[in-house]
């Protein structure tokens, strides 16, 4: 069994032990009984409230991808003038791509939003490269 008191459980003795003799004790009492039942109130965790705080996690990434993609993605396409790797792209392009930009950040892109774009060549045991289709 525990020894702890709840903070519930701390207003209510809180509530009960005030003196009559202290100036307006029902003031007192009315405030600490409205923060005892808002302390009291059980929080909204329901699966629809998480599904709908996830959503809106979802549609604000996105929307942060799409931003950072809409600046890139015409550096991107400018360097590539061969056969390259996500590296050499990486590093012909890292002077005008955003701060913090890396190049497995590069690659990511290239491989999911200018696939369509791109011809991939992929060689056993060596680094793939991409160009322009």
């Amino acid at each position: 069994m525990k020894n702890t008191i709840t903070r519930v459980d701390a207003l209510n003795i809180a509530i009960n032990s005030i003196p009559m003799d202290i100036e307006n004790p029902t003031e007192v009492v009315e405030v600490l009984t409205k923060i005892r039942d808002q302390i009291a109130k059980p929080r909204k965790t329901s699966d629809e409230a998480k599904a709908a705080q996830s959503a809106k996690r979802k549609a604000a990434t996105a929307q942060a991808r799409a931003e950072m993609c809409a600046q890139v993605i015409p550096i991107l396409r400018e360097v590539i003038t061969k056969d390259m790797t996500a590296k050499e792209i990486f590093a012909a392009a890292s002077d005008r791509l955003p701060e913090g930009f890396t190049a497995p950040k590069v690659q990511n892109i290239l491989l999911r939003e200018m696939a369509p774009e791109l011809v991939k060549t992929e060689t056993k045991g060596h680094a793939n490269t991409y160009r322009l289709a």
